[in-house]
């Protein structure tokens, strides 16, 4: 009898029978583990919708509760008219009317970011349900759903904190924005109120120099969210996949909440957060300086001039107490200053870490 000597193909066939099972092990393996990785995909979750839809839907009712009481004032105003003028009070008429169309189209505007985030949960399968239970949390100061009494690990209190100095900068520089674009609003009324000072060019010059830090400013505003953006999801990955439940690994995470050591680094800092704390409120309190001389300058009691300019005595009242308010905060921020100075004096520090 002869046997039959196996073919190559044969052979192929019988090594791809052996294979196939373990491959498809390794693979399913494989699947797995990646699988046993979650990654957090910020489009997908209702708490981010949540988030944004909370502060809209209170700016809506506050809304609605001002237009409500300007049109029951108007209608008290109209069934009690007398001759009188109150000059401490804004004039009957002054400026309801503009401040109801602000209102109205602000209104507008949040109805319409509700509905655009609204539609974005839809388009990313969120369900409504989902989103309005994250909403009730949030209001009911609820704690997050991600919590579950996990322990954070090393990474994630470096996270955390990132995104704490972050959303801090992000504060500084929406302020700073904010401040840089009153400047220009009075520097352009000084450039197109004085001829003189336009011939000149060194108006123009100086607008567009704050022109320019403004849009560096905006810049470095739409950078920080982004930056804040990622850090937000990686928080949420790292807390998806955290090792540490229940308890776990406390000691590790205890390991690396350590005390300050006051040396110079430390003085530094709290020198430096005072001193831009308080060229802030120094910059903020000219500003209002100026918003109100130029106020008075324009302003009319008359009701009729008034209300062309846009100037009421309500605007001036509000300005002045602004200010008052401005010179205690910065009173206070001072003697902040002293007291700090005292404390690194008796702590024996370098009186140079207190300097600029």
């Amino acid at each position: 009898m002869v046997r039959a000597i196996p073919t190559t193909a044969a052979v192929a066939v019988v090594l791809l029978c052996v294979l196939c099972p373990i491959a498809s092990a390794q693979q399913s393996e494989q699947t797995n583990t990646i699988s046993d990785e979650q990654h957090y995909v910020t489009v997908k979750d209702p708490r981010w919708y949540a988030k944004q839809l909370v502060p809209l839907r209170q700016e809506l009712t506050d809304i609605d509760r001002q237009i409500r009481d300007i049109r029951q004032a108007r209608k008290g105003d109209a069934r009690a008219t007398t001759g009188a003028v109150d000059l401490d009070k804004e004039p009957e008429g002054v400026d309801t009317h503009g401040d109801l169309q602000l209102l109205q189209q602000r209104r507008t505007q949040v109805l319409q970011r509700i509905s655009e985030i609204e539609d974005g949960a839809r388009r990313n399968q969120v369900a409504p349900g989902a989103v309005r239970t994250a909403e009730e949390a949030i209001k009911e100061g609820g704690a997050p759903a991600d919590a579950n009494n996990e322990i954070d690990t090393p990474e994630i209190v470096e996270t955390k904190e990132a995104l704490r100095q972050e959303k801090e900068h992000l504060e500084r520089a929406i302020n700073e924005a904010n401040l840089l674009q009153r400047k220009l609003d009075l520097d352009t009324h000084t450039v197109s109120s004085n001829p003189e000072y336009t011939l000149q060019k060194s108006g123009k010059a100086k607008l567009t120099v704050t022109s320019n830090q403004i849009a560096e400013k905006q810049d470095e505003i739409q950078q920080t969210e982004q930056r804040i953006a990622d850090l937000e999801e990686h928080l949420q990955d790292l807390r998806l996949n955290s090792p540490n439940k229940n308890g776990a690994a406390a000691d590790e995470v205890s390991n690396i909440i350590k005390v300050e050591e006051k040396g110079e680094a430390y003085w530094r800092k709290q020198f430096a957060e005072i001193h831009y704390k308080i060229r802030m409120a120094q910059s903020e309190l000219d500003i209002l300086q100026r918003e109100l001389n130029e106020g008075l300058l324009i302003y009319d009691p008359n009701p009729q001039k008034a209300m062309r300019e846009n100037v009421t005595r309500k605007d001036i009242n509000a300005h002045r107490k602004a200010i008052e308010d401005k010179k205690k905060k910065l009173a206070e921020l001072r003697r902040q200053l002293s007291d700090l100075e005292d404390e690194l004096r008796h702590a024996g520090g370098d009186p140079g870490w207190s300097r600029e």
